[in-house]
């Protein structure tokens, strides 16, 4: 039943009632009949879209001119031979009012309407409006859209930024060839890896690497702080250990530098005497030119965690390599310790096996050692390696030519093969060439004039050597008359400074100033070799286990940790642990041998658990890891004490 508007009841279905709740509705509704599909009925909200009134007898395409573009009769005259409804959502539809096109989206319904013999008479129009929705759906993915692009540009300004925070050159030196190589996938987050090369008085070489918790900015930030430091305390005359102390100092006033890791070696490679310090960092790798490896003995614990450091001496060989890294390259996710300590070393020993230190020097070893090791099961963190190679020094350069024009391109090239042998990037080659170009041009265009005696040495001589910082220095010298008389030379002027351009400064020695005989210009310029990055050639690591934090069963205060521990799962470590010694003011035992990985994350971990614990006058934290575990290797490397004992 229902009412009538003076309130009296009506039978449900009266005419009156359905017509007004059909006019009324919200939904768009229209009746259509016969192949033309006649308009016979529209409600008000129909008309109100269609911007007209809706004649009866009227076609859709009177009704709505737009519709025919859309093909909208083809839905009609299916719906009308088949019988079946069809059904569209957020159909397009442009449609013009007033002169302006709008664009509204509509969903529409079109079901057949039979008569009283079950025939197929016509097709009622449902369409609702859903413009509004979509527009918001459209603005919230433009949003979305937006969002994530000024995330990723802020990713890429971190990685950019970790990115100039690395050393884009190492220097060339006489007797020890040093190289680097970095690895990380293209669109990864900033690591905490780092490392440096200083050229020290004496032709000694300092090598750090360092890895700082964290793949974020504040990681970087971190990275960048501590890397300046132990850089400047090293080129002030400060050994590895106080280098490493000065570090240690500075995490105090960085909180992000906790439990940051650092190796320092400072070779020299006259002698070969290898002077080192190592904080919470894998030991230094020794390969002797026979490919027989052997590992450094490893130092104190990471930076801010109580450790002192103290300077450890050893020998590298002739023709013998010394190894740095980051865990990256040294451990793999669920690998036990023993074969993933001892894969560089085998790599290495390969490597040199095949010669590969001999013809492509170590940036090709370098490179051949990574590759081998990404490709192996793949590594869960970003790798660095440093690599320093004894090497007898490159002899000096000197050749004597006529001075005439095929000498420049004789020149040109002895001169390229001896830089070439020195390993230097392909800029400095260049600029080098170019310069030394100019100059034997020069003396051989204008340093002799037919008003020379006969017995004149009309000859161009050019000398290079590489001084122990790593600087060429090239002279070009002839025995030929200078002249600053007359008009002056534009192409001398030129040529000069091609050279400048070049190499920077350089000098001019005239010779004998009482004969005013020869020529000698002196250029000098540092020579550096790039550092290689290495992206995405590695498969995809085997992800650590799953973090487990369990309760033995009757027994308080003892824990057993399963599965990996790494930047990601360290925060629910430590939630576990505070939680199981409430606060740290309980003591605490933590069964490590169950563990795959453990990163330098869940080492600050256990290092923070402990000194609370001491600090609120506890016996502390008790750590157990069975002999030859994962845990195990990475806690003697941290100088955590640590129990075999599993027993409760």
């Amino acid at each position: 039943m229902a009412n009538t508007e003076d309130g009296t009841a009506a039978a449900t279905g009266d005419a009156d009632v359905v017509r007004a709740v059909f006019e009324q509705m919200p939904l768009m509704m229209a009746g259509l009949e016969g192949p033309e599909h006649r308009v016979v009925a529209a409600n008000g909200a129909f008309r109100a879209g269609a911007d007209r009134a809706a004649p009866a007898g009227a076609t859709p395409h009177a009704v709505l001119p737009e519709s025919v573009e859309q093909r909208v009769h083809e839905v009609y005259d299916r719906v009308l031979a088949t019988g079946r409804t069809e059904s569209s959502r957020e159909w397009c539809v442009r449609t013009n009012t007033g002169g302006r096109v709008v664009e509204g989206f509509y969903d529409c319904t079109a079901s057949p309407r039979t008569g009283a013999d079950g025939t197929v008479k016509g097709v009622s129009v449902f369409v609702a409006d859903v413009t509004d929705r979509v527009h918001e759906r459209q603005a919230a993915r433009d949003r979305t859209e937006e969002a994530e692009h000024r995330c990723a540009q802020a990713r890429e300004t971190v990685v950019e930024l970790q990115r100039a925070l690395f050393p884009e050159y190492l220097p060339v030196l006489p007797s020890v060839r040093v190289s680097a190589l970095l690895s990380a996938e293209p669109g990864r987050r900033a690591g905490g890896d780092w490392f440096g090369v200083v050229d020290l008085p004496g032709g000694r070489v300092a090598l750090v690497v360092g890895d700082v918790v964290g793949h974020d900015a504040a990681a970087s930030a971190a990275m960048s702080q501590l890397r300046t430091v132990v850089l400047e305390r090293l080129r002030s005359g400060e050994g590895p250990a106080a280098a490493l102390a000065a570090a240690d100092r500075f995490t105090e006033r960085v909180p992000g530098a906790r439990a940051a890791t650092c190796c320092v070696a400072v070779l020299v490679p006259g002698d070969g005497r290898l002077v080192y310090a190592s904080a919470g960092h894998p030991a230094p790798l020794l390969v002797a030119p026979d490919g027989t490896t052997r590992y450094l003995a490893h130092g104190a614990g990471p930076l801010g965690t109580g450790a002192s450091y103290r300077d450890q001496d050893d020998r590298t060989p002739d023709g013998g390599v010394v190894l740095l890294y980051t865990e990256g390259v040294g451990e793999r996710p669920g690998v036990t310790p023993s074969p993933g300590r001892t894969a560089p070393a085998t790599t290495a020993a390969g490597t040199l096996l095949e010669r590969a230190f001999g013809q492509g020097g170590p940036p090709g070893a370098a490179a051949r050692t990574l590759e081998v090791l990404l490709c192996e099961g793949g590594h869960g963190e970003d790798a660095t390696l440093l690599a320093a190679h004894r090497t007898p020094p490159v002899p000096a350069f000197e050749t004597v030519l006529p001075a005439v024009v095929d000498s420049v391109r004789a020149i040109q090239f002895e001169l390229g093969r001896w830089l070439l042998q020195l390993g230097c990037c392909d800029e400095d080659e260049t600029a080098v060439q170019h310069a030394v170009v100019e100059l034997v041009t020069n003396a051989v265009d204008h340093a002799y004039t037919e008003a020379e005696p006969p017995d004149t040495d009309r000859s161009v001589r050019v000398r290079a050597r590489l001084t122990e910082d790593g600087t060429a220095v090239v002279e070009v010298a002839d025995h030929g008359s200078w002249s600053d008389g007359g008009q002056p030379d534009p192409l001398r002027g030129r040529g000069l400074a091609m050279v400048e351009l070049f190499t920077g400064a350089f000098t001019v020695d005239r010779g004998d100033a009482s004969t005013d005989k020869g020529t000698t210009v002196r250029i000098s310029h540092r020579l550096r070799r790039h550092v290689t990055v290495a992206t995405g050639t590695a498969p995809t690591a085997t992800r650590p286990g799953e973090l487990r934090i369990e309760e033995e069963p009757d027994t308080v205060g003892r824990l057993v940790v399963r599965g990996g521990v790494d930047t990601t799962t360290a925060p629910r470590l430590r939630a576990g642990l505070m939680s199981a010694s409430h606060g740290g003011t309980t003591d605490l035992t933590v069964d490590l041998s169950a563990v795959t990985h453990l990163a330098g994350a869940g080492v600050r971990v256990l290092h923070d658990t402990a000194a609370l614990c001491g600090r609120n006058g506890r016996t502390g934290l008790t750590l157990i890891a069975s002999a030859g575990s994962v845990a195990a290797s990475v806690l003697d490397l941290a100088d955590l004490p640590y129990t075999h004992d599993t027993a409760p």
